[in-house]
Formats: structure tokens, C-alpha cells, sequence
């Protein structure tokens, strides 16, 4: 049984190229990178890892608008043209294994081919509906994601714009849920197919990342059983906060993965230990003089 992993690096390049390598030992990942640098980086490390392709598509991957969850559109097309896999997961630098990889393999070999994702609502109930319709424009900043009181305000204006009648008009249920799938090859190849779907109808919107995958399943691929699992958070992977330090972020990625070898500046610890060593040796070559 084969994954292969959305992989977007939003903030932290480093801890994703190191998820990236662990990942892809056995596994396949379509990586893609907020930088210039980093992403020219990646393509370098692992120009001879056949399992690890760096996506060049899309530049920029955001919490809130758009952006994030097209990537991971244009990653999974990417992934079905250049990799055979049972299912494809959605990922960021900071969701991680909850698991080993044997464990989760069992979990989803439990539930294969029905695809994983949750419905929670949908745009039937008003708020839902009216949250739908509007148009946010200030998602595409970059302070959207970052500060609160800017999603607030432009929240606020996003309703001054609805009452002045400018608003979406969608002919079709829109179904919402939590933004993590997990979804068989055939499925990732017909909403792949069908990328450009979310900017023809949801350009300016509020975390589209809960919808646009659900409502996306129900107009192409119903027929494709479903499941109410969510991967992240709940059975397989958890979401860990960026301020996790080094060690403690490549031993999570050697529990999922025992082949994975962390580079040595990931492990704190033996940093300091090692520039010890060679002050010691230093200091010893000075007392000799």
C-alpha cells in the first residue's frame, strides 16, 4: 500500500524538507514551498529521490484564502500524472504522524477505497449560506492569515458588500467540513481534473479549505463512497505548534519512519555536545603550545 502526501511548507522551509524526507522513504509527497530559495534547495536535495517531487505550480500556500487549498489541487494533479498510490493525504509542516507508518497503513487498509473526509454542514442552513455568498477581500493578504483583527474587519466589510447586493451566486450545495482529506487514486484523478473549479466559484472566500473538496466530491465523484473520518487530529495525524524544537520535531518523524536519519543539526542536543568536543580538543592544543 502506497500514500502520497499534499505537502505544503507555509512557514517553517527547514522542518519541511525534513517531513519530506521522512515521509518520502517509503511513501511519495508532491512538496511545495512559500520561497524561492528553499524550493530551489529542495530540488536539489532530492533531485535522486524518485519518491519526492518538488511542485514549481503554484509559489504561495496561505491559511484562509484560496490559495492553500488550490495548491493542494494542482499538487494532487501533479501526483496522479507522476506517482501510483492507494491514497492521497493533505498535509502541512506542522501536521504530523500520529503513528508509525506500519500503524497507519493498517488504519487505512481498514478503509480502502472509501474516501475520508467529513461533511458537517451545508449551505441549506443560512449562516452557512450567507457565509458562502460573501466575498472577503482581504483574504489574499498576507495578514489575513497572520492577525485576527484583520480577518475581523474585512469580515465586517464583507457584509456591508452582501447588503449592497454584491455577492456570489452559486446554482449548487456547497458542502462544509474539516480541511483534511484522505482520498483514493480514482478520486484524486477526477478532482484533479476538475481544478479549476474552485477559482471559477470561489475566488474571495473564507477558509474555502473546508469546502471545496466536499463540495467538489459531491459534483464529480458521489459515486466514490465517503467516509466521516478526519485523518488529522482524530486517528492518524495531529496538528503540533510551530515553536516545536528541533529534537523533538525529527524524533516524531523517526517514530513514524525508523529509516529515517535525521542531519545531525537537527538533534540540539548533539550539536552542543559535538562543539564541546571540539573546544576541548582546542583548548588541549593550546595548553600543549
Amino acid at each position: 500500500m502506497k500514500i502520497c502526501y499534499l505537502l505544503q511548507g507555509r512557514d517553517d522551509f527547514e522542518k519541511a524538507l525534513q517531513m519530506a524526507d521522512a515521509l518520502g522513504k517509503e511513501d511519495y509527497v508532491v512538496l511545495g514551498l512559500n520561497d524561492t530559495g528553499w524550493r530551489d534547495e529542495a530540488t536539489f536535495v532530492f533531485a535522486r529521490n524518485s519518491n519526492v517531487r518538488v511542485s514549481t505550480t503554484t509559489n504561495f500556500a496561505s491559511l484562509g484564502d484560496l490559495s492553500s487549498i488550490r495548491s493542494w489541487l494542482y499538487q494532487m494533479k501533479e501526483a496522479t500524472e507522476n506517482f501510483d498510490f492507494d491514497y492521497v493525504i493533505n498535509l502541512t509542516e506542522f501536521t504530523m504522524p500520529a503513528l508509525s507508518r506500519e500503524e497507519i497503513l493498517s488504519k487505512l487498509a481498514s478503509h480502502l477505497p472509501n474516501n475520508l473526509f467529513t461533511i458537517t454542514g451545508d449551505s441549506t442552513d443560512p449562516k452557512i449560506k450567507a457565509t458562502i455568498e460573501r466575498y472577503y477581500t482581504g483574504t489574499n493578504a498576507m495578514q489575513f492569515a497572520a492577525k485576527e483583527s484583520y480577518r475581523k474587519r474585512h469580515f465586517f466589510f464583507s457584509k456591508i458588500w452582501r447588503a449592497l447586493g454584491i455577492k456570489r451566486k452559486l446554482d449548487f450545495t456547497v458542502y462544509v467540513g474539516d480541511p483534511w482529506f484522505c482520498l483514493n487514486f480514482e478520486t484524486a484523478q477526477i478532482l484533479s481534473e476538475k481544478f479549476a473549479f474552485a477559482s471559477e466559484h470561489f475566488l474571495l472566500s473564507w477558509f474555502p479549505e473546508t469546502y471545496v473538496i466536499q463540495t467538489m466530491w459531491q459534483q464529480y465523484a458521489s459515486d466514490h463512497p465517503r467516509k466521516d473520518v478526519c485523518v488529522v487530529d482524530q486517528v492518524m495525524y495531529k496538528t503540533i505548534e510551530p515553536s516545536i524544537e528541533r529534537v523533538d520535531y525529527a524524533q516524531l518523524l523517526t517514530a513514524y519512519q525508523p529509516l529515517y536519519q535525521p542531519p545531525y543539526d537537527f538533534i540540539a542536543e548533539e550539536i552542543i555536545e559535538e562543539r564541546k568536543t571540539l573546544l576541548d580538543q582546542l583548548i588541549e592544543r593550546m595548553k600543549k603550545k
